[in-house]
């Protein structure tokens, strides 16, 4: 018996998107975190890891409204979901759609194709 996700997320096989995006935010908040440790020496590494961590997490972001999409019409969701959205709520509405807000498309029923 073959088990059906739960997601449209995971059901459309885009899940390893959301693993690089968790790695990116988190080596973000690790620049920071390093910038805040490097505070006590006297050298310039603040200034660095606070651009790294700024980079890394503009980058993340941006990739990450590029890549997650319907794979029926292939609009951009991330985008989509965070511009028509309040910003408190838009992360959860993404994960919660079950149609695509472009085409109207039922999200919830995709699978990835079989190898």
């Amino acid at each position: 018996m073959k088990v059906q996700p739960t997601n449209w997320i995971f059901a459309s096989g885009q899940a390893w998107k959301l693993y690089v995006v968790v790695a990116g935010f988190g080596g973000t908040l690790g620049c920071f975190t390093l910038a805040l440790f490097s505070l006590g020496d006297s050298g310039g590494e603040f200034v660095a890891m606070v651009v790294c961590g700024l980079f890394l997490g503009c980058a993340t972001f941006v990739w990450f409204t590029a890549v997650l999409r319907c794979p029926s019409c292939m609009a951009k969701l991330v985008w989509t979901m965070a511009s028509s959205r309040p910003h408190s709520s838009w992360i959860i509405d993404l994960a919660a759609l079950d149609r695509c807000p472009a085409c109207n498309q039922k999200l919830d029923h995709l699978s990835r194709p079989q190898a």
